[in-house]
């Protein structure tokens, strides 16, 4: 018993010390996009690369959203520019439940992926805000803005 939980312990530190560097943090409003960029080492240029919800290397692959060999759906894109040795991984329609930690993984044939951090926040639409910039645009300008549309009326 001591011996399955030691290796559980140790395999749980393996994938801890494959994360690369501090998580970075990246704000966005809803339904906007945004673009991961996950960069990797030169050796890695022909690997496989991915991007998961959560903070768990040991089930990341399992549970990648999009992968290189499966670089699109409905939300998620992933385009890899190999000479700048980063994937991006881009991620269309967000709303406040996409918010959260992510991984960006690359796989490694020695079976320990390597990974990098992000924190994603996406906040509540400013649409007021929006809305105010419009109205001020326009007495600045000197022009009316139709209302539905957002174009001048002339």
């Amino acid at each position: 018993m001591d011996f399955i939980i030691y290796s559980h312990c140790f395999l749980s530190l393996v994938y801890l010390c494959c994360v690369t560097g501090a998580a970075k943090i990246i704000h966005v409003y809803e339904g906007g996009s945004v673009s991961i960029s996950c960069p990797y080492e030169s050796q890695d240029q022909n690997n496989m690369k991915y991007i998961c919800r959560g903070n768990q290397p040991s089930s990341c692959l399992q549970q990648a959203l999009i992968t290189s060999n499966n670089r699109r759906n409905t939300q998620f894109s992933l385009t890899d520019d190999k000479e700048s040795r980063k994937f991006t991984v881009t991620i269309t329609s967000l709303t406040q439940k996409d918010s959260g930690s992510y991984l960006c993984g690359v796989k490694r044939n020695t079976g320990l992926d390597v990974f990098s951090a992000v924190d994603l926040e996406v906040r509540e639409t400013q649409d007021w805000m929006f809305s105010l910039l419009l109205i001020w645009r326009s007495e600045v300008r000197g022009h009316s803005l139709n209302q539905t549309t957002g174009l001048k009326d002339d």
